[in-house]
């Protein structure tokens, strides 16, 4: 990999781990670790308070992100500006990142709104997809550059796994509006709530609990719809795993949300329940790049520095 291709990478990598440290806020109740923003407490520097140091690394790392997305931007215009898909993801994620911090200083004025921060997770995604996109997309380009077959387009299978994706929206919407909102212990037991009920009661938070295992469960119609159409209707080195993983990622996910009900959601099986379901999101985000974007490249870059030259 040349070094846009590992910045791109490590971009990607970062930004997972940034999601996984805001659902660590989220799970420890930090969201308030630091209630002023940009600032902490009125400075720059976090007080020596777990709450505070646990807000904090989120906001840290996510002003890294951001600078390591302008950074992939650059690089990308400046090497790759050849290729007007590449180079107008890498622009486009840029804002998109400055949309996400806005929703985080909105949370923190507002103090946690359960609807601003389900929408902040779910904008999280998608930074996280364009930057996928990034990737992989310079990696099928230095294919190309360097002579290799062009990849198949699989517009059907791409049309299920964006409404497969479509779907995991909602989903993750439900269940990040319905832990921060008080409901993730409405319902006592798993897989009925507080008793032998299959349906919720009145209450909204039941509503709202149900809502989401219920969308969950319907979430495997959906990775069986994709699963059967990526293997038979494609004939890659990529679909095997595609296959293999998410029936397993989908099985660990019903089991530690039901885990979580039983142990009243400690934070390490909070954290791992959005972890996983990141996880799932990656495989589907990038299958379906891997699907739908065959590069179009007109002309080698003729402004490569040494350091674009494949190691």
């Amino acid at each position: 990999m040349n070094a846009t291709q590992r910045l791109a990478l490590a971009t990607c990598v970062l930004t997972f781990a940034l999601i996984v440290i805001g659902v660590i806020v989220r799970a420890t109740g930090s969201g308030l670790g630091c209630p002023d923003w940009p600032l902490c407490h009125g400075g720059a520097v976090p007080p020596a308070h777990h709450h505070a140091l646990i807000e904090f690394s989120h906001r840290f790392t996510a002003s890294i992100v951001g600078f390591m997305v302008i950074g992939v931007a650059i690089m990308v215009w400046r090497n790759y500006g050849h290729v007007s898909a590449l180079k107008w993801a890498a622009v486009l994620t840029v804002p998109l990142v400055g949309i996400q911090g806005l929703l985080g200083a909105i949370t923190v004025v507002r103090e946690l709104p359960p609807e601003i921060v389900a929408t902040h997770l779910i904008t999280a995604m998608i930074v996280l997809s364009f930057e996928l996109f990034v990737f992989f997309g310079l990696m099928r380009v230095g294919a190309a550059e360097r002579g290799e077959p062009r990849p198949q387009e699989y517009p059907k299978v791409a049309k299920v796994l964006l409404a497969s994706l479509v779907y995991l929206v909602i989903v993750m919407w439900v269940g990040a509006y319905m832990t921060e909102s008080g409901g993730a212990t409405a319902c006592t037991d798993w897989p009925t709530c507080n008793g032998l009920n299959i349906l919720p009661g009145s209450d909204e938070h039941e509503i709202v609990h149900m809502a989401h295992r219920y969308l969950a469960g319907g979430f495997l119609i959906v990775l069986a719809v994709v699963m059967a159409t990526v293997k038979r209707n494609t004939n890659e080195r990529w679909t095997k795993p595609v296959v293999t993983f998410l029936g397993p990622l989908y099985a660990l996910q019903v089991v530690v949300g039901a885990i979580n009900v039983f142990l009243t959601f400690p934070d390490f099986l909070t954290v791992s329940h959005t972890a996983i379901a990141t996880a799932i999101w990656i495989v589907l985000a990038s299958t379906l790049i891997l699907c739908y974007y065959r590069p179009v490249v007109t002309r080698r870059s003729d402004v490569r520095t040494r350091a674009e030259v494949p190691a």
